[in-house]
Parts: C-alpha cells; sequence; structure tokens
C-alpha cells in the first residue's frame, strides 16, 4: 500500500512538474493585434506546428430574428464544407483530408465562427482552401438541402436529450424576449423554413471587415500571416457593425418546470454574473471553480445526492454574462435545499483558506490543461477580444494568482442574487416552494 502511495505522489509530482513547464513555454510567447486593410488580426506564435486559423463574427443571437433560429449555424457549417466555386465538396474534401486538414464551424449566443487547423507544412495549401471556402461559397441547392436536414435531425436529437435541453430552458426561460431566447442551433420549424436565399443574405450581410475578425495561432510569422490576409480575407466587404446586444439582468426569481417522464430530473438555477471586462471577472470565475469543488463534495461525496453536480460561469455568454448552478439527482427537494444552503453558507462565511489554497492551484492547472492546442487557443483568444479583455489572456496567470480569499468572497457575495431555477423530471416530486431563493445579505 505505502508503494502505491509513493508511486501516485510521484505521478502527481511528474503531472505537477510537466504544468509548470508548459505553462513557462506558454506564456514566453505574446498576443499581437494589427490591422490588415481594415481587417482586424490576432496572432499568437506558439512555436508549435500545429496552426489554427479562425475567424469570429460578432452579433450572434442579435443577427437574425426569432423566427430563423438555427440561421448562422446552418449557414457557417454549409460554407466551410459544402465547397466553393472552384471545387465540388468531394474534391475540397478531399484535398483537406489528403494533408490532414480540418475544417468546421460554431454559432453561440454573442458570436459564430469558423475555423481550421492544419500542420505547418501544409499552411500555404490549407490557408487557400479556407480562404477560397470563405470568399467563394459555392451555395449548391443540393448542400443545401442535405446540411439542413442534418440540423433538422440535431434539433430532433436535442430536443429527446435532458442535458441539452434543460440548458436551452435554461437561458431561453431566463431571457424571455431578449435575444439570448433565440436557439443558436435552432428547432425543428426555423430550420425546415430556411431557404438558399436565407443564408446567401445572411453571409452576405454577415461575413465582413466590420463585423469579423482573425485569430492565428501556431509556428508562422506575422509577415506571412499579413501577406495572406491582404490577398484574400482583406477583401471582404465593409459592411455595417452587428447589432448591439442589450444587456439584461435577471431580476425575476422563479422557476419553470417541464415535466418529463425520466429516470433522474435534471434542475438547473440561473444567475447573471459579472461582466468580464470588470477588474473583479477572473475573482468570479475563481469563486464559480470553488463552488463546483464544494458541490462536488457536499453533494456527491457527503450526500450521494447527484453523481455529477457542478456550477460554472457561461464562457459563451460575453453581453449578458450568468452563473448556473446544475445537478442531476433523484431527491430534487432536498437538491435544492442543500445547493442553496452550501451558497448562502459562502455569502454570510465565506470560502475557507484551505478550499482557497487547493482550488486555485486546481483552477490554473485545468485552465492551462485546456489550453494545450492551437485551436483552444484560438478559440479562447476570441472569446477575450469579444469580452473587451484581450490582455487577460497573455497575463491570465499573474490575473489570477493576484486574487485573493478577501476578493473571491466579496465579489461571491456581491454578485449572487435572484435565482430563476429551471427544472425537467417528475413533476410530482416538486412543488413552487421547493424552488428556494437566497437569503437577503445587508451591505
Amino acid at each position: 500500500m505505502r508503494i502505491f502511495k509513493l508511486s501516485k505522489s510521484l505521478f502527481l509530482l511528474l503531472v505537477l512538474a510537466q504544468m509548470a513547464l508548459n505553462v513557462n513555454v506558454y506564456s514566453q510567447y505574446q498576443t499581437k493585434e494589427f490591422d490588415v486593410e481594415g481587417l482586424k488580426v490576432i496572432y499568437r506564435n506558439t512555436g508549435k506546428d500545429v496552426i489554427s486559423a479562425r475567424l469570429f463574427v460578432t452579433g450572434g443571437t442579435a443577427n437574425y430574428p426569432i423566427d430563423k433560429e438555427g440561421i448562422e449555424a446552418v449557414a457557417y457549417s454549409y460554407i466551410i464544407k459544402g465547397g466553393t466555386t472552384s471545387m465540388s465538396k468531394t474534391d475540397f474534401l478531399a484535398a483537406a483530408e489528403k494533408m490532414g486538414t480540418t475544417f468546421g464551424s460554431d454559432a453561440s449566443l454573442d458570436y459564430g465562427e469558423l475555423n481550421m487547423q492544419c500542420l505547418k507544412e501544409s499552411w500555404d495549401k490549407s490557408w487557400l482552401l479556407f480562404a477560397d471556402a470563405l470568399m467563394n461559397p459555392a451555395y449548391d441547392m443540393g448542400e443545401f438541402e442535405n446540411k439542413k436536414q442534418q440540423y433538422i435531425s440535431y434539433a430532433k436529437q436535442n430536443e429527446g436529450d435532458p442535458d441539452a435541453r434543460l440548458e436551452r430552458l435554461t437561458v431561453e426561460t431566463a431571457f424571455k424576449g431578449k435575444n439570448y431566447e433565440k436557439d443558436p442551433y435552432g428547432n425543428t420549424t426555423t430550420l425546415a423554413a430556411l431557404t438558399l436565399e436565407d443564408i446567401r443574405s445572411y453571409i452576405s450581410a454577415n461575413l465582413c471587415k466590420q463585423r469579423a475578425f482573425l485569430v492565428v495561432t501556431g509556428n508562422v510569422s506575422e509577415d506571412d500571416i499579413i501577406q495572406k490576409v491582404r490577398n484574400s480575407l482583406a477583401k471582404l466587404p465593409e459592411g455595417t457593425p452587428s447589432q448591439k446586444e442589450q444587456v439584461t439582468k435577471i431580476e425575476q426569481p422563479g422557476q419553470d418546470i417541464e415535466s418529463r417522464k425520466i429516470s433522474t430530473n435534471y434542475l438547473s438555477g440561473i444567475m447573471s454574473g459579472i461582466p468580464w471586462d470588470s477588474p473583479d471577472a477572473i475573482a468570479m470565475m475563481v469563486a464559480m471553480n470553488m463552488m463546483y469543488d464544494k458541490y462536488f463534495v457536499e453533494l456527491r461525496s457527503k450526500r450521494g445526492l447527484s453523481y455529477a453536480p457542478a456550477a460554472y460561469m457561461n464562457g459563451n455568454a460575453v453581453t449578458n454574462p450568468f452563473s448556473v448552478f446544475y445537478i442531476t439527482t433523484d431527491h430534487p427537494k432536498e437538491a435544492i435545499q442543500v445547493m442553496v444552503d452550501i451558497i448562502n453558507n459562502v455569502r454570510k462565511n465565506g470560502f475557507t483558506n484551505e478550499e482557497f489554497a487547493k482550488s486555485k492551484g486546481a483552477f490554473l492547472t485545468r485552465y492551462f490543461m485546456r489550453l494545450e492546442t492551437a485551436s483552444s487557443q484560438s478559440l479562447n483568444i476570441g472569446r477575450w477580444k469579444l469580452r473587451g479583455n484581450l490582455g487577460a489572456f497573455d497575463n491570465f496567470e499573474a490575473m489570477v494568482n493576484a486574487v485573493s480569499m478577501q476578493d473571491v468572497n466579496r465579489v461571491f457575495t456581491g454578485n449572487t442574487g435572484n435565482i430563476k431555477w429551471n427544472y425537467l423530471g417528475d413533476e410530482t416530486k416538486v412543488s413552487p416552494e421547493d424552488f428556494k431563493q437566497l437569503e437577503k445579505i445587508g451591505f
């Protein structure tokens, strides 16, 4: 047994040593931001021969009406893999596969993005494919119908998946009547109504210099990127700025119950978070990470109320940041009470020195582990740019280390408030009075 413990300790030391090495290597490089004929470009030479290029488009759900839900997801997925005016979809994907180059896209609440990842040896040819897909999409009717049916199928699957359904309910009910109510991936009705002309018009309006910026990470030179952008994406139309999302606070506590016959019950509580460009944003990230750890100990380890409780800040919500408290459980009444009791206790008494010391290091470790790939770095850089705090990417470790326990307790207490609960499961196991709210604390 002692040998096992020593081996486990040695393994942990090796992991921490490797993480320290990764952080040191990571901190050697700096992120640069510049302009190429009107297109904003953010660049970070990671020294690694895997390159990620990612075009962000601002606006997200603010860029389309509610009856066009899903249009951004379909449009970007369609053009990034649908072939170009000079290459069929089959030839395009075959060329990419031969080089090991991958293409993708995503749509979110405040932004959409189109991306490419390749090896350095294939960078020149891969960029040509990427730029061609963005600048010269084929708009083939057959491919469009295939893509639309694919997303309709996704929508049906998400409707049946309890986690996906709860996530949508959580945002939809908290931001009723606002842009966040819209589902970035659409629903079967809105997706079925989309036309190829809708897609063409959406691309024309949104892929423009006023709404887009490019992020490139990997072992490439700044001069090379400038030349490539000048010959391609710099020719995008000027366009107009994206619609500004309204800042909305979750001020009305309450609950929504959706009855569903499933083996366990799904529950989430959402509350407004702290603005990402606030000096206290990092402290709130640390605080929610500490809440995640407390929930794991109290709800899973000690009480066995859930296999996977969670607490987190939603990283995709830029304009209206929010925090989520989540659990799946067979005992929803007891789980809700414990979840709220834990928050109330922290608000009144604060986190402990021991919790703070353990959580801070673990938080940084997990953060840097998620940044090991060029693709994850380009995504993270783009998000910090959208949040109005690009410098946080390069300075994240220092910013976290500067956070004190007093900061965490102050920020958590001052930025937790009304909870909007959502419940998916057996409605006979809960009643409206079971959905507790936080105790009021005087300041």
